[in-house]
């Protein structure tokens, strides 16, 4: 091994497709490459769930390559579970951050380097411009009836929806009077908080999600506001609570509930606040690539991470917990589920803005994060 309440929102397959448009204008299947399933290929039980991949292949190909968005620990977590489920296929990983991510692959693609089989992404805009690019092997999962079309691809087969990850306000009770404690959004303005707040890099999906939110229900100005406050920028959410936890940033602007999970019973000092505007999500995105090298292993595992077997891993292990999608997916293991949550996350008819807002977005936030 190497290294929401009731109103959750999601775009319909259609209304992604079409805010795409300046990105991932419709093509024919055909134009896209791609390898889909054969006609009536009968699927294979293995462990407690089924799959189309030749699973006596896959032992042979022996190798899995995953490209992941997650923390260094969460992505490991992944790699680790598959291979322990699948002994004879060695696991290896590379993990950054979504934007940092995708221009590598599209570097290497560019040079002929055809070196990984799955890519999980944190944001839907890279997996529309993959999509419209031919880069995801088209592959119809045994899983697929599980999940509503919102949370497929359009067409089915090349991307889903492996859970959603979400974020609220984080702070540190022993820096922070109970008087003072952040309640809803635009207390991150409080002075109180200048040079101790703490925030993702512009490379992060749920950081652009936060932004596109926060700023269509507040205004330019909330932005212009929060550079007031000196923020301090990290690349993952281990960093964000590490720092929270040890007192070195007082109030944390984009806490995941998946970092409150792993960190609430080591640190107790940390309190996470749930916005009564809502909770700010992104999707992660999971997609077997075309040109894999190890093709079985590659949808192999897109059925394991769309089984409930795989979806009780992703919502259950502490270095994930991302609320899933399936139809009967199961709770947490905190004991909720993604409904228990209001959401917010770009929908229909806002997808053509939200995607066009990116190169806006960068430039704003490299701007308040000083770089």
């Amino acid at each position: 091994m190497t290294a929401t309440g009731n109103d959750n929102r999601a775009p319909g397959r259609r209304a992604v497709l079409k805010g795409g448009a300046a990105l991932a204008a419709a093509i024919p299947v055909g134009a896209l490459g791609g390898q889909a399933f054969a006609a009536g290929q009968k699927a294979t039980q293995v462990l407690d769930f089924t799959t189309f991949a030749d699973v006596a292949k896959a032992e042979q190909e022996g190798s899995f390559v995953f490209y992941c968005h997650e923390n260094e620990a969460g992505t490991a977590a992944i790699a680790e579970a598959f291979h322990k489920d699948f002994p004879k296929i060695k696991t290896s990983y590379v993990r950054m951050q979504t934007g940092a991510l995708y221009a590598k692959i599209l570097a290497e693609r560019s040079a002929g380097r055809y070196d990984v089989d799955v890519m999980q992404l944190s944001d839907i805009q890279p997996a529309l411009d993959f999509q419209k690019r031919g880069g995801y092997m088209h592959y119809i999962s045994t899983q697929t009836d599980a999940y509503k079309p919102e949370y497929l691809s359009d067409p089915a087969g090349f991307f889903f929806w492996t859970g959603i990850t979400f974020a609220g306000i984080g702070y540190n009770k022993k820096r922070v009077a109970e008087k003072d404690a952040p309640k809803v959004w635009k207390d991150l303005l409080n002075p109180l908080w200048r040079g101790a707040l703490s925030c993702k890099i512009a490379s992060s999906g749920t950081q652009f999600v936060e932004w596109y939110e926060l700023r269509k229900l507040y205004g330019d100005s909330f932005w212009t506001e929060f550079a007031r406050q000196r923020p301090h920028a990290f690349d993952s959410r281990v960093q964000l609570f590490d720092r929270l936890a040890k007192g070195d940033d007082k109030v944390c602007a984009c806490a995941e509930y998946g970092a409150y999970v792993l960190y609430k019973d080591k640190a107790p000092d940390i309190v996470w606040v749930a916005p009564p505007d809502g909770l700010t999500g992104t999707p992660l995105i999971v997609g077997a690539v075309e040109r894999a090298p190890h093709p079985e292993c590659a949808k192999l595992f897109v059925d394991w991470a769309m089984s409930l077997r795989g979806q009780k891993f992703y919502q259950d292990n502490k270095n994930l917990i991302y609320g899933s999608l399936r139809s009967d997916a199961p709770p947490m293991v905190t004991g909720l589920r993604l409904k228990d949550f209001k959401i917010l996350t770009p929908t229909g008819k806002e997808i053509p803005d939200y995607l066009a807002s990116h190169p806006t977005f960068l430039k704003q936030w490299n701007q308040i994060i000083g770089l």
